[in-house]
């Protein structure tokens, strides 16, 4: 997958390929987030930059929090940096 950029209210937030093929495949395997992970293949396959709704941005969060919370120190600096940015655009920081 290629490198993605992620518009959010604080600003865009850059993706790795390997960091947003990993996204997506964990968006996939969870229901509530399987929107948002079509939403990140579409825009991916189209070469623009992404936005989410307020409802995606939810699932994603969700899922980047279980996973960062059992990931090890490696984790990278753009999921980190996606994960802050949607708890500030959905006011969880």
């Amino acid at each position: 997958m290629r490198a993605l950029k992620i518009r959010t209210r604080q600003g865009m937030i850059a993706l790795t390929g390997e960091e947003a093929g990993a996204l997506r495949d964990r968006l996939a395997r969870v229901g509530s987030a399987q929107a948002a992970g079509g939403t990140l293949s579409v825009s991916a396959n189209a070469s623009t930059s992404i936005t989410f709704t307020e409802v995606e941005k939810a699932a994603v969060l969700e899922v980047l929090v279980r996973w960062l919370e059992s990931a090890s120190a490696g984790a990278g600096e753009g999921l980190v940096a996606l994960k802050n940015a949607l708890s500030n655009d959905l006011g969880r920081a």
